[in-house]
């Protein structure tokens, strides 16, 4: 008996085979102090990397060292994306200084750099050099693989009102070398933002800085697989929830200190404001850096304004022992 096979169509020939359609146009910003030209970033032969991308992506890779500064060349490869289509702005391995702020206004947009499996190993570094270097209206749009470096007493990421939806993930926010400042901060909501996820991060906080998430009408936030890293400093807070925030979650997170870096407190909340947020763990955090545990949250004022689930201190100040966190 002899069997045949029917030819596979459409959707089950993607799904069988994985070949989906790709999604959205592709745009490359190359960091032209990344290599020098004796090194081949371009060449007669046209087989330089800068070429290469230049020949598979005609009209859609912009060289920093074409325009005057490297803000203006990213701006200008985020003003050719196309809303709802899902284009990609990759930056390509390298330093970018942010002398001018962006507006990353991309519906469904993608800001990435290299894919990496850690955010240690971040290829691209992105330095805010004016304040909000990065100001974030639309939906759904995503911010991966970067390495961010603040500038003092600003904040780098700064989402609009209605900006709902996004995905922030595998980057690595970084303020060693940076002048100590309470308002030095990573990401400020305004207004009313919903749904965002923040996934894969790693905040390395040197020095007294200022939080690195600070969220008004924040609803439905979700953080999860998080690192805090604070050296060499007490720091005040890590989150703070201005008005109306509510339904956040906070999962899987880890804070640590150094033989000096302390936390004062880990979220800051709204006076009774009801079901702020959950912290359902597992969250874990040094009991070297937080010798109290009652100090992890601050300023909610009633039991309802936070719920503690699974959140552990690994020990007291001398660094022994353990306990679970739970509301008093």
């Amino acid at each position: 008996m002899s069997i045949k096979l029917r030819n596979l169509s459409g959707d089950l020939q993607s799904a069988v085979l994985g070949n989906y359609p790709d999604i959205g146009q592709l745009f490359y910003v190359v960091d032209s102090n990344y290599r020098t030209a004796a090194q081949g970033w371009s060449n007669g032969e046209r087989t330089g990397p800068l070429d290469l991308w230049s020949e598979r992506n005609k009209g859609h890779v912009y060289r920093s060292g074409d325009y005057s500064s490297d803000s203006v060349a990213i701006q200008a490869a985020i003003d050719a994306m196309v809303d709802y289509r899902g284009d990609a702005l990759n930056l390509t391995a390298g330093s970018y200084s942010l002398a001018a702020a962006l507006a990353f206004n991309v519906e469904n947009g993608r800001l990435l750099g290299p894919p990496v499996p850690s955010p240690w190993r971040n290829a691209v570094t992105v330095t805010d050099a004016i304040g909000d270097g990065i100001a974030v209206s639309g939906d759904n749009v995503e911010i991966a693989f970067l390495r961010f470096v603040p500038l003092t007493a600003t904040n780098i990421i700064q989402i609009a009102n209605g900006s709902d939806a996004g995905w922030l993930h595998h980057c690595l926010y970084n303020t060693t070398g940076v002048d100590a400042s309470t308002s030095t901060e990573f990401v400020q909501s305004a207004a009313t933002t919903v749904g965002w996820v923040v996934q894969d991060m790693i905040h390395l906080i040197n020095g007294l800085q200022g939080d690195c998430y600070t969220l008004t009408t924040a609803k439905y936030w979700e953080w999860d697989r998080v690192k805090f890293i604070t050296e060499t400093a007490s720091y005040a807070s890590v989150f703070t929830l201005a008005t109306s925030c509510v339904g956040n979650e906070l999962k899987e997170a880890v804070f640590i200190g150094d033989a000096d870096g302390t936390y004062t407190n880990i979220v800051t909340g709204a006076t009774n404001e009801n079901q702020q947020l959950i912290v359902t763990g597992p969250v874990v955090f040094s009991g070297t850096a937080l010798a109290t545990a009652s100090n992890f949250e601050t300023g909610f004022g009633t039991t309802t304004d936070i719920e503690i689930a699974r959140v552990w201190q690994t020990g007291d100040a001398s660094g022994e022992g353990g306990l679970e966190v739970s509301l008093a």
